[in-house]
């Protein structure tokens, strides 16, 4: 049977032992160690039937007998004798690949991914491998859902009280007026497959399984002009990159360059390199940036490449990751999970937006993109570079003191300074009504003056929903939801108050839950309402709203940044997802509505964040010829990172924020390791929390420090109430280690409850 060679290893679940299977033919002396995705630090050894015995390598997919199921495993080491603490061994089922699907840096990769983000070395492949690599059959076909064509809205709304989660997918698939693979819009709405099948059950919709599609970004073909000279800027960071890739022994690179000055071709130049010399190159580029404008540039320059993003189906994500290894593509752009991409005599990495805390993983096994970039071509003798115009500060750090060599792109390719950053203080401003004023006047004069030369304009929003509060002004208390720690928000599209946090939707209430009240009131403006009142104001301009309600499928994401380029849309309202990653020369006028959003969140990293988003959405203007203005407002105009932001003074910032940081040892002066409890039963949460912080002040000292357990600041999410432990490691120790290795020592003491481990953890909320 298959069997824990280490009894002793740490159980962060049960799962039951391997039973005896009938006899197999077996090779004599050759035993196979399997990694499976399971929370178990243990490998699993199994008998090598003959038949597999030539083609057996470390890297290549079995299928095995686990408990009463089967499941793929990936071999990690042969050995030619038996544990000594075997007793029945279960022989391999199936051997899956003709060849190893992972080589040996990728298992001494993954190996490293399992001790420092404190998961099993199975969890750890799982995350390297494709969806269709872990299943046995790789899926051809995808699952599509439609509504029927003679929905009408009556059948829609008469399922909204009888039945609200069918009704809120059918509602959905109404107004997207088309397919949409299962899966998205399952993982969208946070609803199981099972409300499709209701649905299906009931004549309302079609489900029906069709061959892959090809992925829209697959053939973007935006063309990037190849410049006859580079700045002196680009010219020497593509010389020092150049000479680190002919080195033979990589390096790490901080590229640091004020948007618009060029960063992407020094990229597309090191790339060229690279393929110059039989090299590959990776390329990543955060999820929402991966746009067809992006891809395109790297297409135009390189002809094939492969592009692997989360939302490709499982075929064409196998597909790529096939082509990759058999050197069809030597090139790979994509988001997080690209860094893994099987590439062949792999030159270069390029992690661009290196600050953006979407390169974290939020799920088992919680690495950061850029660590794992980091390492793998330190072990390749790669070149890694990260870029950005404005750092994380852990990188920045690291550029002072030389673990990262920095390279800087101090002004625009096309000369200019940068456009200059208003900041206006709308405590001053005339109000709208009973509500605060959403556009102060120096925003509004400036978007009509731009709509009248046909200039365009970005409206920055970072908070979906029409009202983000719903207030009872007699007893003063919120409309929130009651399975999160989270306010609903009130969508005026869908004349529903949602939950943001767990997608659950209710009607709007006539009066306040609490006390009866008639009435409560719409307080603070999101994307909704700015589009609903630029609208009104400004009745001939061509508004498009751009978030996560109205941009369902990657082609609507797509078909609206095409609109845009064309010129057939004049202003651009939106979330995160406009702020970065988009080049229109067009674009003279951004407004920044509420700047002061992330500041006001219990997170260290608040005023950073504030800082590198107002950053970014201000590099969105003046990338042409033409003149930009940046009109910034804020209730807090005097926050240093709001000044900062307006001085375009990223340096001053780091500096000071650096100061602050080290003063309280947060990261980059120090390191992190949180853990969070949560059950649905809130009295285990609180034994097991203090379990936990006993447990982890038993190993931090010396050079560590123990915070909690305290709730979390979102305590209850999606009914599951919510505590965490922080560690504050000291620079230089090992105490992150050992509280580590005896939290994967350690049990939880009932199954109800859940324990997540996050190193160098990016959200503390």
């Amino acid at each position: 049977m298959g069997t824990r060679p280490n009894q002793t290893g740490s159980l962060f679940g049960g799962e039951p032992e391997p039973q005896a299977t009938p006899e197999a033919p077996l090779k004599a002396g050759l035993y196979a160690e399997v990694a499976i995705d399971r929370p178990l630090d243990a490998l699993f050894t199994y008998a090598v039937p003959e038949e597999f015995a030539s083609k057996l390598a470390p890297g290549v997919r079995v299928a095995v007998p686990f408990g009463p199921r089967r499941e793929v495993g990936v071999v990690v080491s042969t050995r030619p004798d038996a544990p000594p603490e075997a007793t029945r061994i279960k022989p391999i089922l199936k051997l899956l690949d003709e060849e190893p699907s992972l080589d040996a840096s990728m298992l001494a990769l993954t190996r490293w991914m399992a001790e420092e983000y404190a998961c099993s070395w199975g969890e750890a492949l799982a995350a390297v491998l494709p969806t269709a690599l872990k299943r046995e059959a790789g899926a051809l076909q995808v699952v599509m859902i439609r509504a029927h064509p003679d929905i009408d809205e009556a059948t829609v709304a008469a399922l909204e009280t009888r039945q609200p989660k069918q009704h809120r997918m059918l509602r959905t698939l109404r107004e997207l007026g088309g397919g949409i693979e299962l899966r998205e819009l399952c993982r969208r709405l946070n609803l199981t497959d099972s409300v499709a099948k209701s649905l299906a059950k009931a004549g309302l919709v079609f489900i029906e399984r069709v061959a892959s599609r090809n992925d829209p970004l697959a053939t973007s073909s935006v063309v990037r002009r190849r410049p006859e000279q580079l700045s002196a800027d680009q010219a020497t960071a593509v010389s020092t990159l150049t000479s680190a890739l002919d080195s033979g022994q990589g390096g790490a690179f901080l590229l640091q360059g004020v948007t618009g000055s060029g960063k992407t071709e020094v990229y597309l130049r090191l790339i060229e390199a690279a393929l110059a010399r039989g090299k590959g190159a990776i390329v990543m580029v955060p999820e929402i940036a991966l746009t067809p404008q992006t891809v395109g540039w790297f297409r135009s320059r390189f002809g094939e490449i492969a592009v692997l993003h989360s939302r490709m189906t499982d075929a064409q994500r196998r597909s790529m990751w096939l082509g990759v290894g058999k050197r069809r593509a030597r090139v790979v752009v994509g988001a997080r999970s690209a860094v893994f991409a099987p590439v062949p005599e792999l030159g270069v990495i390029v992690l661009d937006e290196e600050h953006e805390p979407s390169f974290k993983q939020e799920s088992t096994p919680r690495y950061h993109a850029r660590d794992v970039a980091l390492r793998r071509a330190r072990e390749l003798g790669a070149v890694c570079v990260l870029g950005s115009a404005t750092p994380s500060l852990e990188s920045w750090q690291a550029a002072q003191s030389g673990g990262l060599r920095r390279i800087l792109l101090g002004a625009r390719v096309h000369g200019g300074a940068l456009p200059p950053i208003e900041i206006v203080d709308m405590r001053g401003e005339k109000r709208d009504g009973p509500g605060p004023a959403l556009f102060s006047r120096r925003l509004a004069t400036l978007l009509s003056a731009a709509l009248e030369r046909k200039e365009q304009a970005i409206l920055f929003q970072n908070r979906r929903g029409f009202s983000p509060v719903l207030w009872c002004a007699s007893c003063g208390e919120t409309m929130r939801c009651a399975q999160c720690d989270a306010n609903l928000t009130f969508h005026r599209r869908i004349q529903r108050m949602v939950c943001h946090a767990c997608c659950e939707e209710l009607p709007i209430p006539r009066q306040c839950p609490q006390c009866t009240a008639p009435n409560p009131r719409m307080l603070g403006a999101g994307s909704e309402r700015v589009e609903g009142v630029l609208k009104r104001s400004l009745p001939d301009a061509r508004v498009l709203r751009m978030d996560s309600d109205t941009m369902l499928r990657r082609e609507d994401y797509e078909h609206a940044l095409e609109a845009f380029g064309r010129g057939e849309i004049d202003v651009l309202v939106g979330t995160q997802m406009i702020a970065k990653g988009l080049d229109f020369p067009r674009v003279t006028v951004v407004g920044v509505i509420d700047a002061d959003l992330a500041l006001h969140l219990p997170d260290f990293r608040a005023s950073e964040r504030t800082f590198q988003l107002l950053a970014q959405v201000a590099g969105r203007a003046g990338r042409g010829e033409l003149e930009g203005r940046i009109v910034v407002q804020t209730s807090t105009p005097g926050h240093p990172a709001i000044l900062a932001a307006s001085r375009h003074d990223y340096e001053g910032f780091a500096r000071m924020e650096s100061k602050l940081r080290s003063e309280l040892g947060y990261p980059p002066h120090g390191r992190l390791l949180r853990v969070v409890i949560d059950s649905e039963d809130p009295a285990l949460v609180v034994d097991a929390a203090k379990a936990v912080g006993e447990l982890m002040r038993g190993q931090a000292q010396p050079g560590g420090m123990v915070l909690g357990p305290a709730e979390a600041p979102v305590a209850l999410l999606r009914g599951r109430h919510r505590r965490h432990v922080l560690l504050k490691a000291k620079p230089g120790t090992d105490a992150i280690a050992r509280v580590r290795a005896g939290l994967r020592a350690f049990t939880l003491p009932n199954h109800k409850l859940r324990m997540s481990i996050d190193v160098d953890p990016m959200s503390m909320l």
